[in-house]
């Protein structure tokens, strides 16, 4: 099966974007998801985007992690690249209205910065460890440190993405640092195992727990590994939340065609060789 796809980044979070709307369909497969997202025997992406058609809206978005299992909670980046792709594809108006994962969503295209409404949130909640929680579409656990350039993610994040009481559904992971009137974020998604550059959903619970926290004012500047984002939000009583905006810039780097079956067995053959290398090698 051939497959047209674009590649879009929204600072630095990457995914592969694939068209269901015409011409083609490309049928969900946790193998092949995989596969398409893998770095080195792939395309490479942190995640997979599909665009698909429902009746009143601009399109349907559906959204795959690069381990290939299903998103679990709204894609902040992803819903921007996806917005950027589907204007670029005449579906989509300077502003629309899609559907996501929880519900109906809407944005803005500018050029290439395209703003992002979010749902409002109830609660920004203080846990016992001193950490807040905020679902805003995602499940998200914020821990505000005072160097997060020197946080070990591999050792004190990705562990603990199922840590109490999170053990069942797993939380995304951040860490947050405020320097000045802003904040600088890092990451750790479920469904990926390599820290990404930038994730939407963390930089906004980020910014609510940061105002919170410190008492930052809307908009507030996030500052990710790959760019910089902006949150706006209106701060109603009860550390309530509501007009929330994720604004950011987004980028097509390049479109393409692989073949599935191709891929598919170049990846087997990948996998084998691997699997001798190592017996052979220790």
């Amino acid at each position: 099966m051939q497959l047209d796809f674009v590649k879009y980044h929204a600072t630095g979070n990457d995914f592969i974007v694939i068209n269901n709307m015409k011409n083609q369909h490309y049928a969900y497969n946790p193998t092949s998801t995989q596969q398409l997202c893998h770095r080195q025997f792939g395309i490479g992406a942190d995640g997979l985007l599909t665009l698909e058609k429902k009746e009143g809206y601009a399109f349907a978005l559906l959204h795959y992690n690069a381990d290939g299992s299903r998103g679990g909670g709204l894609c902040g980046n992803g819903s921007r690249a996806a917005l950027h792709y589907a204007h670029h594809l005449a579906v989509a108006t300077q502003k629309a209205r899609f559907w996501a994962i929880d519900g109906a969503y809407t944005g803005v295209i500018q050029d290439a910065f395209v703003s992002l409404k979010l749902q409002d949130v109830a609660d920004v909640q203080l846990l016992a460890t001193g950490a807040y929680f905020v679902d805003n579409g995602t499940r998200h656990c914020v821990e505000m440190v005072d160097d997060v350039a020197s946080i070990d993610m591999q050792t004190l994040g990705f562990p603990r993405r199922h840590m109490a009481p999170f053990e069942k559904m797993g939380v995304n992971l951040n860490f947050v640092q405020k320097i000045g009137d802003a904040i600088w974020i890092r990451t750790c998604e479920c469904g990926l195992e390599v820290e990404p550059l930038s994730c939407g959903t963390g930089a906004v619970a980020a910014a609510l727990a940061a105002s919170v926290c410190y008492g930052l004012r809307s908009p507030i500047e996030v500052h990710t590994k790959g760019g910089v984002l902006w949150v706006t939000f209106r701060l109603v009583p009860a550390r309530s939340f509501a007009d929330i905006h994720l604004i950011g810039s987004v980028v097509q780097t390049f479109s393409g065609k692989i073949d599935l079956n191709t891929l598919t067995a170049h990846w087997h053959k990948n996998q084998q060789n691997i699997g001798k290398n190592l017996s052979t090698s220790f």
